[in-house]
């Protein structure tokens, strides 16, 4: 009976997410319908420069080769020796799973693929627990610049606000230290009945994670700010760098969307509608602009899944010659 209800629940949870994700999905297709009409067709909707999307598209690149060393680095603070080609393999072979529902997926995809390498799963778990504390608490932190704004514009305490997503962000790095982290994959091997023992890196080498993973999402920023000029969308020089990876961190908080999917487009949408006002875009209707935001984010889902989908045929390409 309490599994039945535990599956009667996930199937509820995962059709909610999908719904969810539709509606999300639907609405930022009819704001960019209604502002193309509006604007007399796409090709007056836009700018496009070609220089500016080359430019961040191979920042994009660069910032693909940057995770798969973040997950690299976080094996071997976790205790296992990894070369970057196998951090790569196995990084962008998992990438598939995070558009299952259910988020778990592309974890399962890394352990599969590292055991297939040999390397111990208890080392990979611990791997993949400082992957997402670092992430969180990174996306957090390049949040931190936009909260003001944020903030103020939805009648918010300015100073509170930005407390409160330091705060938040320290905890989670609290969560990193090993000590805490033995406790909470302690309590993992009993439901898994499995010997979850890791070795203690120390606290330091755990926080050296964190700059990797800041250098990560600041790569992405750079790419978004000048893919969305490829667009014609100017965004503020400095703010504009912290957009894409503050939504992209929504997307992963998101559990019942696959890979973020809709819920990172509207919140990018709805965050360049906060900070971004729309005189510096020219002398432009509100509904061309929405539309113009709309299109971009939308747009930025298929620049950056195309890159992965890059990544993924190498990482395949270098599994099928070993």
């Amino acid at each position: 009976m309490k599994q039945n209800k535990k599956h009667i629940f996930r199937m509820l949870f995962t059709a909610g997410g999908i719904l969810l994700t539709i509606a999300a999905l639907y609405y930022l297709g009819d704001t960019l319908l209604k502002g193309v009409d509006e604007a007399g067709g796409l090709d007056k909707l836009m700018n496009f420069h070609t220089g500016y999307f080359i430019l961040s598209s191979g920042l994009l690149f660069f910032h693909l080769f940057l995770a798969a060393w973040s997950w690299m680095l976080a094996c071997r603070t976790a205790g296992t020796e990894i070369s970057f080609k196998q951090a790569f393999n196995i990084h962008f072979l998992a990438q598939v799973g995070k558009y299952i529902p259910g988020k778990v997926w592309g974890a399962v995809g890394k352990v599969g693929l590292s055991k297939k390498e040999g390397i111990p799963s208890v080392h990979i778990g611990y791997a993949l627990v400082l992957e997402t504390l670092f992430i969180v608490s990174a996306c957090l932190l390049m949040a931190l610049p936009l909260v003001p704004d944020a903030a103020a514009k939805i009648g918010l305490g300015t100073a509170g606000s930005v407390i409160a997503a330091t705060m938040g962000a320290l905890i989670i790095l609290v969560t990193a230290h090993p000590g805490i982290l033995k406790k909470v994959l302690k309590l993992a091997g009993k439901v898994m009945k499995k010997d979850m023992e890791v070795h203690d890196p120390g606290f330091i080498n755990v926080l050296k994670l964190l700059p990797v993973y800041l250098l990560v999402f600041l790569s992405l920023g750079v790419a978004f700010f000048y893919f969305a000029r490829s667009f014609g969308l100017e965004l503020p020089p400095f703010k504009g760098l912290f957009l894409y990876p503050m939504a992209v961190g929504i997307g992963f908080i998101a559990i019942f969307s696959p890979g973020g999917l809709g819920i990172r487009e509207i919140s990018l949408l709805w965050l360049i509608l906060l900070i971004v006002p729309i005189d510096i875009n020219g002398f432009m209707q509100q509904s061309e602009y929405d539309a113009l935001t709309s299109l971009v984010s939308v747009a930025a889902r298929i620049w950056i899944t195309a890159g992965e989908a890059v990544a993924f045929l190498i990482a395949a390409a270098l599994w099928h010659r070993k």
